[in-house]
């Protein structure tokens, strides 16, 4: 797993229920919760820092090292701005600078100085700099008589009145996570640095070695890390890219440790998990088991066989879809271990019968029974509702967003609709709306492939064209009809040569002419007019899945507030994106019977693995390091070699990947990028015999900077700690 933050849709959803007395090294805790943490077994384990050592809301900690960058999480590891993450986090900085050319991918890249740094705009570096409760401001917009649509919209509102309200005039972000299912909502302001710059990254041999062959499953031999750097104005405020810009000097940094590490040795992580589900019922497992997480994986693997065929032939094409590929292939496979896990664990038995506990306390509560009892039975048939289309919103939400033509083409539907009257009276867009529409086209057509983006969306027209009767889509009916086989590919790729055809939404020149024009002319077009096709469909769909998920979103809440009655309230959140710290210890595991991982790879272990094929091919140098034993300061005592990864009961999810793993003295020991294959499930069900947390340990990622890329100037920036 390459913890890539994965917003999973409504159905897909889980119940965990447990106490935080019996379970203390299970969670994704806020940083406000530290003081409900079992702090002298932690020290007994080996931790030497105080709670506020960690987090301080009125002073320096180790969270103002902890940054929220791109799809994961990253770390400042020098006075200098200079930021460590995951090769994968930092794959889409290093893919969009990336040419047949200058194969960054394929063979790394080095700034050995400041001025060679590549500006990458779509990363921003966020570090949290406020975190405070805000319930109470929320809860004063709703009442118990609202119904659940009006009782969301008020919670929006009043949230989004709240953030502008903190945000004043500074140059932060604000952002109210709902947490407990709406018990809690808490704010959290980022300062934002918007220019972020790529330093180095190793070959995709060494930053993917095994690639999704090894994917989720232990031992792992990856080298995933890559450095950038944050910059902000000489002003030292946040500014865009800039030449004269210069380096965020951070509140703290992490030193980064080569003493090393035994098994039962304290690790902890601070990060910024994307999505848990661990307190859904038993209905909603059932809906994401049967129904969203198979359609949605064979949605993309469609997506993916085309892009992988069509970058066989040529390598620019491959490079283009790179990032997209990527991120398929990892949903992808995380879905699968997700249903592989259900079925072993017998996920929906144990939350059957948790319920059944449940309801034995709620009837032994009068008071509770009559308020709560028919809370599950509600549940269920609001999903069993749900089930009513929600195969069609899968197909539609795949439809709509596949297609980078078609997602130009609604883009410029919401620009033409935008043209209002000016002082003269014509009809004119705004500035902002045409510069924020040409940045969109610059960054859509630059990994863009016309054929590719043909193939896919008369793949999914296909695919909408098998939906059970009562969820079909009418234009996707319309193009099909009654055909089948070959005559129904038939018509679906003549519909789409024809669309592609006559749209002016293919080509970047094309859209920039597009901009010229009025808006009746741009909603001309053809791709446009499908798009009103669909929407036919879709904005109904819309509406009435708002307005069943409210109900659900209440009911939910409700059955928290139930749930705490009968568990206490010293339970953790589930992940939304906030900044969270799990901790635990550097531990192996017994996956099966008779088979036992060690918590620790090797340098030898890659070796073992080289086939001369990707994903296993070792580059030249690294081989000849290996076989010098020419180690440097970074091998293992125990071992006799480099340490590559290794494991750790800690708990995280998409979102973590790049998450400091931090030992008792506050020091960096590894990046977390992985789970393992048996704990898939984890966003669902955390397991503690079998839950482990795959990182990079940091002697590899020294080792390879040092020894494979001799980056000297990245390195002399570094505080490395060495053995006592």
């Amino acid at each position: 797993m390459r913890h890539r933050m994965l917003y999973l849709p409504l159905a897909i959803s889980s119940i965990i229920l447990f106490s935080a007395s019996t379970l203390p090294d299970e969670g994704m805790w806020m940083l406000t919760q530290l003081d409900k943490l079992p702090w002298a077994k932690m020290q007994q384990h080996g931790l030497a820092l105080t709670p506020q050592q960690i987090y301080n809301q009125n002073g320096t900690s180790l969270t103002d090292a902890i940054v929220l960058l791109g799809g994961g999480t990253s770390s400042f590891v020098s006075p200098e701005g200079l930021i460590l993450t995951n090769h994968h986090v930092a794959f889409g900085a290093i893919q969009s600078v990336t040419s047949v050319q200058d194969d960054y991918l394929k063979n790394g890249f080095l700034a050995k100085t400041r001025e060679e740094e590549i500006s990458v705009p779509a990363y921003t570096a966020q570090i949290v700099v406020g975190i405070k409760d805000v319930t109470g401001e929320i809860m004063s917009a709703v009442s118990d008589t609202m119904s659940p649509d009006n009782r969301m919209k008020a919670i929006q509102t009043k949230a989004r009145d709240v953030e502008k309200t903190a945000k004043g005039t500074s140059e932060n972000e604000c952002r109210i996570a709902e947490m407990y299912n709406g018990l809690k909502y808490v704010l959290s302001t980022y300062e934002v640095l918007r220019d972020v710059r790529l330093v180095y990254a190793p070959p995709t041999a060494i930053g993917n070695y095994g690639g999704e062959v090894d994917n989720w499953y232990w031992p792992r031999h990856t080298g995933d890390f890559s450095f950038m750097r944050a910059y902000v104005g000489p002003d030292g405020k946040a500014a865009k890219y800039a030449k004269q810009n210069v380096p965020y000097k951070p509140r703290t940094y992490l030193p980064i440790s080569v003493s090393g590490f035994k098994e039962g040795s304290f690790a902890m992580i601070m990060g910024f998990p994307g999505r848990t589900f661990r307190y859904r019922t038993s209905s909603e497992i059932q809906v994401a088991k049967d129904e969203t997480l198979p359609l949605t994986m064979d949605l993309f693997k469609t997506r993916m066989e085309i892009i992988e065929s069509a970058g066989k032939k040529d390598r620019a094409v491959e490079i283009k879809y790179a990032n997209k590929w990527r991120g398929l292939a990892n949903t992808f496979k995380n879905y699968q271990g997700t249903l592989e896990g259900m079925k072993r664990s017998n996920i929906l038995r144990q939350r059957s019968d948790r319920e059944k506990d449940f309801l034995q306390f709620l009837s032994s509560k009068p008071e509770l029974q009559n308020k709560y009892g028919s809370i599950l039975t509600d549940l269920a048939s609001l999903h069993d509702e749900l089930k009513s289309f929600n195969r069609k919103q899968i197909m539609l939400n795949q439809l709509m967003g596949a297609s980078d033509v078609l997602q130009i083409a609604r883009r410029f539907r919401d620009y033409a609709n935008s043209f209002t009257k000016d002082s003269t009276g014509a009809v004119k867009p705004s500035e902002a709306a045409m510069k924020e529409l040409k940045d969109v086209i610059g960054r859509t057509f630059k990994d863009f492939d016309l054929a590719v983006d043909k193939e896919i969306l008369s793949a999914l027209i296909l695919k909408a064209a098998d939906l059970p009767y009562d969820q079909h889509i009418d234009v996707v009916q319309h193009i099909v009809g009654l055909r089948t086989g070959e005559q129904r590919e038939k018509e679906a790729k003549e519909f789409v040569d024809d669309l592609f055809e006559h749209t002016k939404f293919t080509s970047p020149s094309d859209c920039e002419k597009l901009l010229t024009k009025s808006a009746e002319d741009i909603k001309d077009d053809d791709f446009i007019k499908f798009l009103n096709d669909v929407d036919k469909d879709n904005l109904p769909l819309l509406s009435k899945a708002t307005t069943v998920n409210a109900k659900i979103g209440r009911l939910r809440g409700r059955l928290m507030e139930a749930w705490t009655a009968w568990k206490g309230t010293d339970i953790y959140p589930d992940a939304n994106r906030t900044l969270r710290l799990t901790y635990g210890e550097v531990k192996s595991y017994d996956p099966r019977d008779a088979v036992h991982y060690n918590y620790l790879t090797t340098l030898g272990g890659v070796m073992q693995k080289e086939t001369g094929e990707d994903p296993f091919i070792v580059p030249t140098h690294l081989r000849e390091l290996w076989e010098k034993k020419d180690f440097g300061r970074y091998a293992d005592a125990t071992a006799g070699d480099v340490p590559v990864a290794f494991l750790a009961d800690l708990d995280i999810t998409g979102g973590n990947s790049g998450s400091p793993v931090i030992n008792g003295k506050g020091e960096l020991i590894g990046l977390a990028f992985d789970g393992n294959w048996e704990a898939v499930v984890g966003d669902y069900l955390f397991q503690e015999p079998l839950n482990r947390t795959i990182s990079v340990d940091a002697r590899y990622v020294l080792f390879i900077t040092d020894k494979f890329s001799n980056a000297q100037n990245v390195l002399n920036e570094l505080t490395i700690k060495s053995r006592d």
